[in-house]
C-alpha cells in the first residue's frame, strides 16, 4: 500500500487514473463555492457508497482512512459555534449559553456547512486516491498528457524509495532497541532521536539514489526521443461511461437540491450580492 491507496481488483481500480482525476475535479471545485450543508452531505454519501460498493473497499478500511478528517470536521463545527463573527450571528436566535459564550443557531449551521464542505472534498478525493496507484497515475500522465519524462520517472523513483525508507527506519529502530536505546531519558529527546534516525536514513537514501542513477544511465534513460512502455494507457469506453455517469449523478444531486430550495448562494456570488 502506498499512502491511502488500497490494492483491489474492482471496477474503480481498473479505470484509467486520468479519467478519475477528470471526473472528481469539477466536484471538488464546486464544493469550494457552496455555502449550504446539503450538497456536501449528499456528495460525501454518494462518494462513500461508490468507494465501498464499486471500489471494493471494506467499510472499516474506509472509516479508518476518513476518521482523521471526521475529527477535524467536528472540531471546525465546534470552533465556529463558539467563535463565529457577529456578521454570521446577527439576527440569529441563541440556542444555549455557557458562561461568557453564546451559541447561535446561525453559527452552528455555518460551522456545520463549512465542516461538511471540507469533509465532502476529502471524501471525493478519497475515491480517487484509494483506488488509484500513484505509479499508474504518473505513467498515464507521461503517456497521455505528455508529462516531462525526466520529472515523471524521477517522481516514480521517489515513490519506490518510500517503502524502502520505511523498512530502513524499522531496522534502525530495532538496532537502537537492541543496544538499549529505547527513546527514554536524555537520549530520548526529540532532537536526539531525530539525529540518530536521520543520519543512517540519509546515508541509505544517498546510496539508493546513486544506484538508481547508475541503473538509469546504463539503460540509456533520456538518450532517445522514442520510448516503449511496459503498460500502455488509453481511454476505454468504460472510462467514458464512468465519466458521464459520475458527472450526471453529481449534476442530478445539485439540481435536485437547488429545485428543493435548500441550496444556498455560491460564495463568489454572495460576495457580489
Amino acid at each position: 500500500m502506498t499512502g491511502l491507496y488500497i490494492p483491489q481488483d474492482s471496477p474503480l481500480h481498473r479505470l484509467n487514473p486520468l479519467i478519475k482525476l477528470i471526473a472528481v475535479l469539477p466536484a471538488i471545485l464546486f464544493l469550494t463555492l457552496v455555502t449550504d450543508p446539503w450538497i456536501p452531505l449528499a456528495l460525501a454519501l454518494t462518494n462513500s457508497a461508490a468507494i465501498i460498493l464499486i471500489g471494493g473497499i471494506r467499510p472499516l478500511q474506509y472509516a479508518r482512512s476518513s476518521l482523521p478528517m471526521l475529527f477535524i470536521a467536528c472540531g471546525i463545527t465546534l470552533s465556529y459555534s463558539f467563535l463565529a463573527s457577529s456578521s454570521v450571528t446577527e439576527g440569529s436566535t441563541v440556542w444555549f449559553a455557557w458562561g461568557p459564550f453564546e451559541v447561535y443557531k446561525a453559527s452552528v449551521i455555518y460551522g456545520a456547512a463549512t465542516a461538511l464542505r471540507l469533509y465532502a472534498m476529502f471524501g471525493v478525493t478519497l475515491m480517487f486516491v484509494m483506488t488509484t496507484e500513484p505509479t499508474n497515475l504518473i505513467r498515464a500522465m507521461i503517456q497521455q498528457w505528455k508529462l516531462n519524462e525526466q520529472f515523471g520517472y524521477g517522481t516514480l523513483a521517489v515513490f519506490r524509495f518510500i517503502p524502502d525508507l520505511r523498512r530502513e527506519l524499522g531496522a534502525v529502530q530495532a538496532a537502537h532497541r537492541v543496544r538499549g536505546m529505547t527513546g527514554r531519558g536524555a537520549k530520548g529527546k526529540f532532537v536526539e532521536r531525530l539525529r540518530r534516525y536521520m543520519v543512517p536514513l540519509l546515508a541509505a537514501a544517498i546510496r539508493r539514489a546513486e544506484r538508481t542513477s547508475y541503473a538509469m544511465d546504463a539503460r540509456g534513460f533520456g538518450s532517445s526521443a522514442v520510448r516503449t512502455h511496459y503498460r500502455k494507457f488509453s481511454f476505454s469506453r468504460l472510462d467514458w461511461v464512468f465519466l458521464a455517469v459520475y458527472w450526471l449523478i453529481t449534476l442530478v444531486i445539485i439540481t435536485a437540491i437547488e429545485r428543493s430550495g435548500w441550496m444556498g448562494p455560491l460564495s463568489f456570488l454572495k460576495m457580489f450580492g
